[in-house]
């Protein structure tokens, strides 16, 4: 049933590829074109290209197969499938707003900032680990965000380097490695969400800096 699926994305990935393709060369708002268009929770590419999520899915797509292959734990396939989805729906919203993406910009950020907000009461600890000092401070706020994408690519080399080892170990052990994987994934949405925090929160200094 999963393979079945996973042969449905890869279609509509080559569809969504020759969509973002087209719609990248006609992008020419200037203010947008060089802007991520999703949160860090849901794609690690920054890229003001939709081609370039397109690659990010179709990467995850192999991924998710070769999990499906070595018989990996349903939490993990579960866990990346439901990612992949949500990353293929994301970028269809996008392809199928005809409006210029700069006339729905202020919609946008509404939409992001309630989704986090709502992400972060299903959380116990939030954000309280970011002082008042520092979320008024744009400085701190920049350490924070440098601190933090160095977490990122920490735990992004962890999960290849556990991703590697699961290849290599007898199905006895591979079930350990699993666990370590999935932990690894959701800490990685957890910084990406971080991420996502102090990019907003920045911006709203800045905004308000600026129309002093």
């Amino acid at each position: 049933m999963v393979l079945n699926e996973l042969v449905k994305l890869d279609s509509l990935l080559l569809i969504l590829a020759q969509q973002a393709s087209t719609y990248d060369r006609h992008n020419k708002v200037p203010r947008h074109k060089n802007k991520p268009y999703f949160p860090p929770m849901l794609f690690n590419t920054r890229s003001g290209k939709l081609s370039d999520y397109v690659a990010e899915s179709r990467i995850l797509l192999t991924q998710v197969t070769d999990y499906i292959k070595n018989e990996s734990s349903k939490a993990l396939i579960e866990f990346q499938c439901n990612k992949l989805v949500e990353q293929c729906q994301a970028i269809k919203k996008v392809l199928s707003i005809e409006a210029p993406r700069v006339n729905n910009d202020q919609q946008n950020k509404t939409r992001s900032v309630k989704y986090l907000a709502n992400r972060q009461q299903k959380s116990t600890g939030g954000f309280s680990w970011l002082t008042q000092r520092a979320i008024n401070n744009t400085r701190e706020l920049y350490l924070e965000l440098s601190k933090h994408h160095g977490y990122r690519q920490k735990l992004s080399d962890k999960i290849q380097q556990l991703t590697t080892l699961e290849t290599s170990t007898d199905t006895n052990d591979k079930t350990a490695i699993e666990q370590l994987i999935l932990q690894q994934h959701k800490r990685l949405e957890q910084c990406n969400e971080a991420i996502h925090f102090i990019e907003k929160k920045i911006d709203q200094l800045e905004d308000t800096q600026n129309k002093r």
